[in-house]
């Protein structure tokens, strides 16, 4: 079985590892500790961990698999009338998120434990990678694979399949990369990383205010834009990364629709409403929701500001 599933994921070029559901537990314990400790704002852990770290275990007999994805940043265009045309860039794991846990569950069903459950594992996957060895963090808190640095999608997975102990898991490391390198503090716009720890200020962080609707935070509001939502500053200029691969969507927005969302608040007009909502629930739900225009608006300001 688990040479099976070793020659699957060589096959498309994944990293994969996998451990007892003790893993997971102790991936929520790392997290709560920082929670308890004040490291982690209580008020992110809330909104953002909470739900990863306690959910119900619903199998905590079987296995655990996680597998490390190669992707690529993706390109959506905006018709900006006379100044021309705006190429927003989306994130590694900003395109098609949930549609792509739903396709590998199917092809690792199918072809990487055929026989086995394969089920999807909700929880802090970049604490449970990291404790089976398959990712170590950068200095921003990233996690990173070897050969494809943190350009990859970590995807988590529960399994009745039997599987070999591997070796003991480890608690989260730091890249030898990391040592004496400061490039990503330095670059970040947010002061988000910091000097003093290696756990990202994740409450201050570009990605975090952008994810998120509402105003712009104060601490945010003149931090340069430069992907229509996320950031990639500190993956970019960082030496452990390979160059990032940028692939068209297919999708563009013309001039009357990019107006539209730049203008709208609350609603789209009618006229445009079934054509801009397919194509955003096509990139994936969090476009959905108001933060689009906004963060639009920030995209176009900052290559205003830059040309001029």
């Amino acid at each position: 079985m688990v040479m099976g599933l070793q020659a699957w994921a060589d096959e498309r070029g994944y990293r994969v590892a996998w451990g007892s559901s003790e893993v997971v537990s102790e991936a929520k314990a790392d997290i709560a500790r920082l929670r308890d400790s004040g490291e982690l704002d209580p008020g992110f852990f809330d909104t953002e961990l909470a739900s990863e770290v306690f959910p119900e275990e619903p199998w905590p007999s079987m296995n655990a698999v996680m597998i490390a994805v190669p992707r690529p940043a993706h390109r959506v265009t905006f018709d900006l009338g006379v100044p021309g045309k705006l190429e927003a860039i989306l994130p590694p794991t900003y395109f098609r998120y949930q549609t792509t846990f739903e396709d590998v569950r199917q092809d690792l069903a199918t072809n990487g434990l055929p026989g086995s459950r394969v089920e999807h594992l909700q929880g802090p996957h970049k604490a449970i990678a990291a404790r089976l060895g398959l990712v170590r963090y950068g200095r921003n808190n990233i996690t990173y694979a070897p050969g494809t640095g943190s350009y990859l999608q970590l995807r988590g997975y529960w399994t009745d399949a039997e599987l070999p102990e591997r070796a003991e898991p480890a608690g989260p490391a730091l890249m030898p990369e990391c040592e004496g390198c400061d490039r990503c503090r330095k670059v970040c716009p947010t002061k988000a990383i910091g000097e003093d720890r290696m756990l990202l200020r994740a409450q201050q962080c570009l990605t975090y205010a952008n994810e998120n609707p509402g105003e712009w935070p104060e601490w945010a509001g003149n931090a340069p834009h430069r992907c229509l939502v996320g950031c990639l500053l500190c993956q970019r200029v960082c030496p452990a990364n390979p160059s990032l691969p940028v692939e068209d969507t297919g999708l563009s927005f013309s001039s009357e629709e990019t107006k539209a969302l730049l203008e709208a608040h609350d609603a789209l007009p009618p006229a445009l409403a079934n054509s801009v909502r397919k194509k955003l629930a096509w990139l994936g739900p969090i476009y959905l929701g108001p933060i689009l225009g906004r963060n639009l608006a920030a995209l176009v300001k900052a290559r205003s500001v830059s040309s001029s």
